[in-house]
């Protein structure tokens, strides 16, 4: 116990160094908070990012904390997730390419008992990460230099519980008309309808800090002193989110089992509600000159102009709503166990009321609500693999697209904005583990190819590719947790 618990010590804290490196290269990253990134796990980015009504008993779904309660029964999930995107940016003018790649998420699904479960973790809430500069050019040299950095991130550390108040199974007996190749005859079907509701909820801890710095340079100290503004902001509270999940399977089959038949439907939604978010913020502005009479060279100091330090304030986060279904078409019977999932979520989030105050002074929002909508497909050959089955008959085949109506706009003309919008498509895969007996230890793979924004009206436009990977762990045979012994 104590080895487990330092493995997973040391887990989180390189969690938390992992999330504090730049996550991302957008110059889009500087409005808001930063460009979130709320549920990049392999399978469920495969699908388009589809996730609210998934249920599957060997992965973690924090997106919607009632799923908790369909965690396999003793046997906890441990799941660790990585990420990658390479983006090529550009403008009416130039273009240019950026990568990274690091650890996205720990996650430890844990199954409590019968009709409980639940999940803690640590991912990124968002991160901030880019860097523009603008030269003012004279007689064929550059005079001036207008830089806008920005750098850091906010993470989250949730711990999250699922109970299931509804698990009603309804079993009869009808006798049906059987038509063959040779006859027609009467026989006799079980009709199994099961029902299951289960709500949860998270406690989530946002912690983390963003810089943004503007500096303005003169190329010579004698054309006047160079100014720098560093605004810092470190975030420290809980919000929270709740969820509901509702599933409905009915299957049929004969008395001696000659053949089965099995489908289900399944809803998940989930809500956060506005909060009011403690944060401090650190703001440094002075003016210097650059040693050595260049562009961004050591910094001496010429006067403060402007000094805060631990200004307390409150960020407003706005409240979210998210929503989903998925149908599953099978197992038929053991010697026909394909499974196919199809599904489809939206996701609405009231970024318009996103607002910043410290002080006397309130931050100018100028976002705009914002709306994702994805759909996914999943097939997988054989679910219910037997000895002799094709490796490749195992794997979970995966397929999605997905559209973004973002939060960010951009006043184009005198009181008319236009929105940014993103769109994509992914696909991936899901090899599952079996050289370990009764385990649904499984490796994702998974990756998206996206668009957004726009080179009209001296905007960005982003291409990326975005890869993924995730690993969840379950025990194997003979490797029960949480289950109570009994002696004789």
């Amino acid at each position: 116990m104590l080895r487990t618990a330092s493995v997973l010590f040391i887990i989180i804290n390189f969690s938390t160094w992992s999330f504090g490196q730049k996550g991302t290269h957008s110059p889009y990253s500087l409005f808001g908070l930063g460009e979130l990134r709320q549920s990049d796990y392999a399978p469920f980015m495969s699908m388009g990012g589809m996730s609210m009504s998934a249920t599957d008993s060997a992965v973690v779904n924090h997106t919607n904390p009632a799923t908790y309660s369909y965690i396999g029964r003793l046997k906890p999930i441990f799941q660790i997730g990585m990420n990658g995107k390479f983006s090529s940016f550009e403008n009416s003018t130039s273009k240019t390419n950026q990568r990274h790649f690091g650890l996205n998420q720990f996650q430890l699904g844990i199954p409590i008992k019968k009709r409980w479960g639940a999940a803690l973790g640590i991912m990124p809430y968002s991160f901030t990460g880019y860097l523009v500069s603008q030269y003012t050019v004279q007689d064929g040299d550059s005079t001036e230099l207008f830089t806008s950095e920005g750098k850091g991130g906010v993470s989250k550390f949730y711990l999250g519980v699922a109970y299931q108040p509804l698990d009603f199974t309804y079993d009869k007996k009808k006798v049906r008309n059987v038509k063959d190749s040779t006859s027609t005859y009467a026989d006799t079907f079980k009709v199994s309808r099961n029902h299951v509701i289960s709500i949860g909820a998270n406690a989530n801890y946002l912690f983390g800090s963003t810089d943004k710095i503007r500096t303005f340079q003169f190329w010579s100290s004698s054309l006047g002193l160079n100014s720098k503004v560093v605004n810092s902001l470190r975030f420290s509270d809980l919000t929270y989110d709740f969820g509901v999940s509702y599933q409905y399977k009915w299957k049929s089959s004969t008395l001696d089992g000659r053949f089965q038949k099995g489908n289900s439907f399944s809803f998940g939604a989930a809500y956060s509600p506005a909060v009011k978010v403690r944060a401090f913020q650190d703001l440094f502005s002075y003016s210097y000159i650059n040693q050595g009479g260049t562009f961004n060279g050591s910094e001496i100091i010429s006067d403060t102009i402007e000094f805060i330090n631990d200004n307390r304030g409150d960020v407003f986060l706005p409240e979210s709503y998210k929503a989903g279904f998925e149908f599953r078409f099978g197992p038929k019977n053991a010697t026909n166990s394909s499974l196919l999932r199809i599904g489809g979520d939206i996701k609405y989030q009231k970024w318009s009321a996103y607002n910043e105050e410290f002080g006397n002074t309130s931050f100018a929002n100028s976002l705009k609500d914002r709306t994702e909508m994805a759909i996914g497909i999943e097939w997988t050959p054989v679910s219910a693999p037997i000895d002799r089955t094709p490796f490749l008959s195992k794997i979970h085949y995966r397929l999605g697209f997905n559209y973004t109506m973002t939060e960010l706009q951009f006043e184009t003309s005198p009181d008319i904005y236009t929105g940014l919008n993103s769109y994509g498509m992914s696909f991936g895969v899901g090899l599952p583990i079996t050289i370990i007996r009764y385990s649904n230890t499984n490796i994702n793979f998974g990756a998206n190819l996206g668009n957004m924004g726009t080179t009209d009206y001296g905007l960005i436009k982003e291409k990326h590719i975005g890869v993924f990977f995730g690993i969840s762990i379950t025990p194997g045979a003979g490797d029960f947790w949480f289950l109570k012994r009994k002696y004789d």
